[in-house]
């Protein structure tokens, strides 16, 4: 996808599992009274971990001047998704 201009396509770190979130693997920044709290441990959530594993997050589009960026976006995953034998080789 970034090859293909579709950079903002699944920033690192930009989504992830929300047991994985800072909030949650280290509450006492904003919740003091859990300042001794463990938080999960990677494998807790296998089910949220698979599913962030193959899942592509895309930028939001909300104005009428964004939609050739949405077209842009439509046309790398299009490309992408039919060579990716290729790819994957």
């Amino acid at each position: 996808m970034h090859a293909e201009g579709a950079t903002a396509a699944d920033l690192p770190g930009s989504t992830r599992p929300l047991n994985d979130h800072p909030l949650f693997q280290h509450p006492a920044a904003l919740l003091p009274g859990y300042a001794d709290h463990q938080g999960p441990a990677a494998g807790d959530f296998p089910t949220a971990e698979r599913v962030h594993g193959s899942t592509i997050k895309l930028p939001v589009w909300h104005r009428g001047t964004d939609l050739h960026l949405a077209d842009a976006y439509t046309a790398a995953l299009t490309k992408v998704a039919h060579h990716h034998e290729d790819l994957l080789t």
